[in-house]
C-alpha cells in the first residue's frame, strides 16, 4: 500500500492533499515515475513517529538541490508537523517513506513536496544471521554527491529483472572497484580492515553513522572501494541503508565470503547501530 501527499510551499504559506488516490501503486519507484526528476531521500520509522537523523535527510535534500544548480529552502518545521499528521492515520505499525522534490518549476519561491508512505519491510532474521545474496554490475551514478530521481528509474528497471533469492546489485566502477549498491552503501572486511569507497559514491545517512561507529570501534578502515578481483578473499561483507540497517552479505555473485554468514566486524557493528538507533532516534 502506497500513499501519496503533496505539500506545496509557496510565500511562506502552506497547504497539503493526498494525490494519486485513484491509482493502485505498488512501490516508491512507482509512485516517483508519476511527477518530474528532482531530488529525495528515503528514511524509515521507528516506534512509527521515531527517526534516525531526519535533519540529516533535509540536509541531504537541499544539498542534492545545490549540486544540479536549483536552491532549495525547505521549512522543516512544517514538514514535520505534516509529517507527524501523516503518520498518525497510516494503517501499518511503521513506514518507509520517500520525500521527493521535482526541480521542474521555473518559480523558486514555489516547492511541490511529494511525500509517499508505504508498509515498512524488513529483511528476515535469518538474512541478519546468515547474510544475503548480491550481484555486481559495472556501472557507477553521474553524480554520486546527488540524490536525484533520474538515479530511481535506471535501479528500477535494473531491480525489476533480478533473479530470484537476489537482495541487491552492487556496483563496480571502471577502476575495479566495488562502489555501492542501488539502494544501498557496501562495506567489506580484508586483512582485518574495512573497506568502502568514499568518492564515487552517494553517502548514506546509514553510512555515515555505521563509520562512526567503525572509528569508535577502532576497526582499521581504509575509504577505498575493495578491489573486485579480491572478492574471493574477503573476510566479510555487508550493505547498509535506512530500511536494512547493517546487512551481512554472504555471497558476491558466484563467491561466497568468509563462513557464509555474518562475521565478527559485521555482528558488533550491527550491535552497535542498534544501540546508536535506541540513544539517537528522535520524534518527528
Amino acid at each position: 500500500m502506497i500513499l501519496a501527499y503533496c505539500i506545496i510551499q509557496a510565500n511562506e504559506k502552506y497547504s497539503f492533499r493526498r494525490v494519486f488516490e485513484n491509482m493502485e501503486l505498488s512501490s516508491l519507484d512507482q509512485a516517483n515515475r508519476l511527477i518530474p526528476d528532482g531530488v529525495y531521500t528515503t528514511f524509515r520509522t521507528y516506534e512509527k513517529f521515531y527517526v534516525l537523523d531526519l535533519e540529516g535527510h533535509f540536509d541531504r535534500l537541499e544539498q542534492s538541490a545545490r549540486l544540479i544548480q536549483r536552491e532549495v529552502k525547505l521549512n522543516r518545521v512544517e514538514i514535520r508537523r505534516v509529517l507527524r499528521k501523516l503518520l498518525e492515520n497510516f494503517p501499518a505499525e511503521e513506514a518507509r517513506v520517500r520525500i521527493s522534490i521535482p526541480l521542474a518549476l521555473d518559480d523558486s519561491r514555489k516547492i511541490e513536496i511529494y511525500i509517499f508512505l508505504e508498509n515498512l519491510i524488513v529483511p528476515s532474521l535469518q538474512d541478519y544471521q546468515t547474510g544475503v545474496r548480491v550481484i555486481t554490475m559495472r556501472m557507477q551514478r553521474e553524480n554520486p554527491n546527488a540524490k536525484t530521481t533520474s538515479f530511481i528509474h535506471a535501479a528500477d528497471e535494473i531491480r525489476q529483472k533480478l533473479p530470484k533469492g537476489i537482495n541487491e546489485v552492487v556496483m563496480v566502477g571502471e577502476n575495479g572497484r566495488m562502489l555501492e549498491g542501488l539502494s544501498s552503501n557496501f562495506f567489506a572486511v580484508k586483512g582485518g580492515v574495512v573497506y568502502t569507497d568514499d568518492g564515487h559514491v552517494l553517502a548514506g545517512i546509514t553510512r555515515k553513522h555505521v563509520l562512526e561507529i567503525v572509528r569508535e570501534l577502532k576497526i582499521p578502515c581504509t575509504l577505498e572501494g575493495v578491489l573486485y578481483t579480491d572478492v574471493p578473499i574477503l573476510e566479510e561483507a555487508f550493505i547498509t541503508s535506512t530500511s536494512r540497517g547493517v546487512l551481512p552479505v554472504c555471497q558476491i555473485d558466484d563467491h561466497i565470503i568468509g563462513q557464509g554468514n555474518a562475521g565478527k566486524f559485521t555482528r558488533i557493528i550491527m550491535e552497535w547501530y542498534q544501540e546508536k538507533i535506541k540513544r539517537m532516534a528522535e520524534p518527528i
